[in-house]
């Protein structure tokens, strides 16, 4: 009988040692403000590109419109890539929604938006093996907003 309780602590430690260290491990460093109106959608990437750096999932969540935010990762995957030597590459001109809507390569949704910019960014990557990725990633977001007393979001992002 004495075996039978020694392997079944075995197997409760097996379980619960990597499930504890991986909810550790997951878990937000930190948690990030979310932007505010007054905040200029050059720092609104900067905000997100901390959220995830800190784990702050949620954060990048609400930042976005949709699943525009979203870093499809959460305290049980190890799908947190660090974001470092974020650099603005360009910040396009504010369009209104209706404007931005008629570029044939853009959402006609934007539409809906009162104002959209996009963000040119360049950014190295680190995998959660810790090595970079070996050239910077070309991201491009548009953000989207209702009107000046609103918070930019993100609407859109992508390599490119």
């Amino acid at each position: 009988m004495r075996w039978y309780w020694g392997m079944l602590l075995a197997i409760v430690l097996i379980v619960a040692v990597p499930v504890g260290g991986l909810w550790l491990w997951g878990r937000p460093r930190a948690h990030v403000p979310l932007p505010t109106a007054a905040t200029t959608p050059t720092e609104v990437i900067r905000s997100y590109a901390r959220a995830m750096n800190e784990r702050d999932f949620g954060a990048c969540k609400r930042m976005g419109v949709g699943d525009a935010g979203d870093a499809r990762a959460n305290w049980t995957t190890l799908h947190g890539p660090e974001i470092r030597d974020l650099k603005i590459d360009d910040v396009a001109d504010v369009t209104t929604g209706r404007l931005a809507a008629k570029d044939p390569w853009s959402d006609p949704d934007l539409r809906h938006w009162e104002q959209t910019v996009v963000v040119d960014t360049t950014e190295t990557v680190v995998n959660f093996d810790g090595q970079p990725d070996p050239e910077g990633h070309v991201y491009s977001f548009e953000l989207v907003r209702h009107g000046s007393s609103q918070q930019w979001r993100i609407y859109s992002y992508g390599e490119g």
